[in-house]
């Protein structure tokens, strides 16, 4: 058994490694259609939409980002569910942490590359971004192949060749995803003018970088999805505790993410050299800067990746005396570790723990009620006027969501309203508007309908999450009576 067993090549118990987490991540994965971005949800309905021939506004939410081409064969082999989709998800998140492993051990990083990897991939931030098909796993991918078809590129030295428009592309995919996916471009066009292979593959770079810059801007219409100028402190804070509400989020919270502050600028200063030299390290630096300006839970998830993959090996290439007691042969490095596996598999338990008893977020919660209470709200309810059947029309905050969970027409809110009665000429056709009030692009809306007239709208759900407001059909005019003519004397 034990010849056999030491007969088993490497990549085997990589690859069998990989399958393991892939089980245990699924264990940890909400099976319901709730819980997912409100751009994933897009990015699936439209594919949904062209593959059963269905007539959808989910049109009219624009152009989704470049998930939707990861995503477009689970959504053609299976339709209207969401599970092989997180499938889906996992699988992209494996392939980017072996092309970034495979990446590292180029530098003779074989040992930190290894603890960086199994670190990263049991992260509860990670874990959630699986679940919730965020952008995370994508960007990685992409940043992670990128590297790889840059150095096959120079390799090669073909001009217009496939790893040419193969990197155009992946800056296209990238920078649709996130704002941080603009440092992979960025980091490309630095490769190029300061080591070019000769002058006309540099002009083509320069050229085709600049176009594929300029339309996925074009195409991302500012992100829409996005939240800008977020705390990065909770999303630093969640690499370790997992995402937390703002009720959760406590003293525990505030310490880690402090630590990870001070902890990633001393990463960055002690292997500066070392990260900029390397185009995936550059490209990581870049999103950094970039993420800061946002600080999502993509920012958390880069900084993670910086930390591990560049800042164990200034733990681990220290000199080790083996003569020494335990800590002065890498005693630090098997306690720290020991405690950030130990946190994150602790993280993950209570995440399981939350799953068997079936809870959401509030913003989910109040759509799950939207969609679910058939009592309430999604009767096809009859004219009296007419036998035919009245369609829902749902007018949300989360559109793509909202859709997915009611399978009912949904609709983006309504512009901003000089008044409630401009406002309610807009909601004519609308059954139901669920939004959060305390969300500072609702206050005008807020302020609106707290305005109108009594008869008009009438708020259904008051939730932690939001409201659901439904609104009332508005009633013909009276006809004006015929005044009789008058008598001449």
């Amino acid at each position: 058994m034990n010849n056999w067993l030491s007969k088993m090549p490497q990549k085997c118990w990589a690859y069998t490694a990989l399958l393991i987490w892939a089980a245990l991540s699924f264990m940890l994965l909400h099976k319901t259609s709730y819980g997912i971005e409100e751009g994933a949800a897009h990015a699936l309905l439209l594919i949904w939409s062209i593959t059963d021939n269905v007539v959808s506004p989910i049109v009219t939410l624009g152009v989704p980002d470049f998930r939707v081409l990861f995503l477009a064969p689970i959504g053609f082999l299976w339709t209207g569910d969401v599970l092989p989709a997180k499938l889906a998800t996992i699988l992209i998140m494996a392939i980017a942490a072996w092309a970034i492993h495979t990446w590292r051990l180029r530098s003779g990083e074989d040992e930190s590359a290894l603890l960086a990897t199994g670190l990263l991939m049991i992260s509860p931030l990670l874990l959630e971004q699986i679940d919730t098909i965020s952008v995370a796993a994508f960007l990685l991918f992409s940043f992670a192949l990128g590297a790889w078809t840059d150095q096959v590129y120079r390799e090669s030295k073909k001009a217009f060749g496939g790893m040419f428009f193969s990197q155009l592309f992946l800056c296209f995919v990238a920078i649709t995803l996130h704002p941080i996916g603009l440092a992979y471009p960025l980091a490309l066009l630095w490769a190029w003018y300061k080591d070019p292979i000769d002058k006309k593959h540099q002009t083509y770079f320069f050229s085709g970088i600049g176009v594929s810059i300029l339309l996925a801007l074009v195409l991302t219409f500012g992100w829409s999805h996005l939240t800008w100028f977020a705390n990065p402190i909770k999303s630093l804070a969640s690499v370790l505790l997992g995402p937390a509400s703002e009720d959760d989020f406590g003293a525990f919270h505030w310490i880690a993410g402090i630590g990870m502050l001070l902890v990633l600028p001393l990463v960055i200063w002690k292997q500066a050299r070392s990260l900029w030299a390397d185009l995936l390290g550059r490209t990581l630096l870049i999103g950094l800067v970039l993420g800061i300006f946002v600080g999502d839970a993509i920012f958390g998830i880069v900084a993670l990746t910086t930390c591990l993959y560049w800042g164990l090996p200034v733990l681990l290439n220290k000199t080790t005396n083996l003569q020494g007691g335990f800590w002065s042969q890498r005693g630090f490095v098997v306690v720290l570790t020991f405690f950030l596996a130990t946190t994150c598999m602790i993280s993950s338990k209570l995440r399981y723990e939350t799953l068997q008893t079936s809870s959401l977020s509030p913003r989910d919660s109040l759509i799950k009620l939207l969609a679910e209470d058939s009592g309430l709200f999604l009767t096809e309810e009859k004219s009296q006027d007419t036998p035919a059947k009245k369609s829902l029309r749902v007018a949300s905050q989360w559109p793509a969501l909202t859709m997915l969970a009611c399978r009912c027409d949904a609709l983006p809110l309504p512009p901003e309203a000089k008044d409630s009665d401009a406002l309610y000429a807009m909601l004519q056709g609308i059954s139901y508007m669920i939004f959060d009030p305390r969300d500072p692009a609702n206050i005008s809306l807020s302020r609106n309908l707290a305005t109108m007239g009594a008869g008009k709208v009438e708020t259904i759900v008051l939730e932690q999450g939001g409201i659901i407001v439904q609104v009332k059909p508005a009633q013909p005019a009276a006809p004006a009576q015929p005044t009789a003519p008058a008598l001449k004397s």
